[in-house]
């Protein structure tokens, strides 16, 4: 298996961040609606960070190192 190089891993990290904007999206407009979601965005943050580990082990140096200048805004939610 190939590691991922930096176009990869900015693919993979933007795709988790979407994922995680659209998740916290979703439980506040749930709130709004008097709804609880069943999984919390605090879950998904939990999980979406598992997945970031797991891919930090299969990217390259230059990759991480790029990876970590995107990473701030998932932090600053």
């Amino acid at each position: 298996m190939s590691k991922f190089n930096v176009r990869d891993r900015v693919f993979l990290d933007e795709a988790i961040n979407a994922f995680l904007r659209e998740s916290k999206k979703f439980e506040e407009e749930s709130e709004l609606l008097g709804n609880r979601p069943i999984i919390t965005y605090n879950y998904w943050k939990q999980m979406a960070s598992e997945v970031k580990d797991k891919i930090e082990n299969f990217s390259t140096v230059k990759a991480n190192k790029q990876s970590a200048r995107f990473n701030e805004e998932i932090n600053a939610l």
